[in-house]
């Protein structure tokens, strides 16, 4: 797989994405791919379609609950003091 760089992303942006990769848990990078298949797939005619459709579904491949009962389960791991 090829890497992509994007410059010039305005900062309102880059806090847009890492609010809503953060609400989904994921990574910024992994969401932004999301994104990308979203609005290529053809499903959306505009980037208000793509818009709409990231904040009317939730991430399609994450369940809160198993994560938070993993999160609660697995106890510290670090060994490091507080």
């Amino acid at each position: 797989m090829s890497d992509l760089l994007i410059r010039g992303v305005p900062d309102e942006v880059i806090e847009k994405l890492s609010a809503e990769a953060d609400r989904n848990r994921r990574s910024r990078e992994k969401h932004a791919l999301f994104l990308l298949e979203q609005s290529l797939s053809g499903e959306l005619e505009r980037p208000a379609d793509l818009l709409n459709s990231i904040w009317n579904s939730p991430a399609p491949d994450v369940n809160l609950e198993k994560i938070e009962r993993f999160q609660k389960e697995r106890g510290r791991r670090s060994t490091r003091p507080l």
